[in-house]
């Protein structure tokens, strides 16, 4: 019994002396409010000329090529966000088309009458990267139709795009000089998507 009387005096000491604490008269109190987590923004654009950037842009159009003819698509792809861009796609989507109706000469050899076979003649000669002051060509899609392409991707970088760099994308095409007289008035319309990844 002793020892439990004890017990409770200890007990009743250590209460009265954590009471004698919590009742300071010094105190203080700091607040932290409205601390910020939030996310960077991560934006791909195009270009004609490296000057204007957009979402959504026609990048190139050309005109009467006969067989044997070369052109060069030039255009701007910029990384507008905040973040590295580690992966860039080109992705075509081509469509052939008949411009108008047969004319006679054509009409003799084409056996699609409703669809053109343009860019099955329409050759890329190479792919050319530009990123500061660095140039180099993708060698894997050389030779290959627009039609051969379509639908797959073309992959562009061999390091990632910093925020604000800009790669410049020059691809060349050769109207095949053998095509004859089944490319005439023939249409192909091209959409590129530029797929992008962090």
């Amino acid at each position: 019994m002793k020892r439990e009387l004890g017990l409770i005096f200890v007990g009743l000491l250590l209460g009265a002396a954590g009471f004698r604490i919590g009742m300071a008269i010094f105190s203080d109190v700091s607040t932290s409010e409205n601390n910020e987590i939030s996310t960077g923004e991560f934006d791909i654009r195009i270009s004609k000329t490296g000057n204007t950037f957009y979402n959504d842009l026609r990048l190139f159009a050309f005109d009467d090529l006969k067989p044997g003819d070369e052109v060069k698509a030039e255009f701007y792809i910029k990384n507008s966000g905040d973040f590295n861009v580690s992966k860039i796609l080109i992705i075509p989507s081509i469509k052939d088309l008949e411009n108008g109706d047969l004319i006679d000469a054509e009409a003799l050899v084409d056996s699609s009458p409703d669809a053109g076979e343009l860019s099955r003649n329409l050759i890329l000669e190479r792919i050319t990267i530009t990123v500061e002051n660095q140039t180099y060509t993708l060698n894997d899609y050389s030779g290959k139709t627009l039609f051969d392409l379509n639908s797959h991707s073309i992959s562009i970088l061999t390091s990632p795009l910093k925020p604000s760099e800009v790669a410049k994308v020059s691809m060349f095409f050769l109207v095949n000089p053998e095509a004859g007289n089944e490319i005439q008035k023939d249409l192909c319309l091209i959409s590129l998507q530029i797929y992008a990844e962090q």
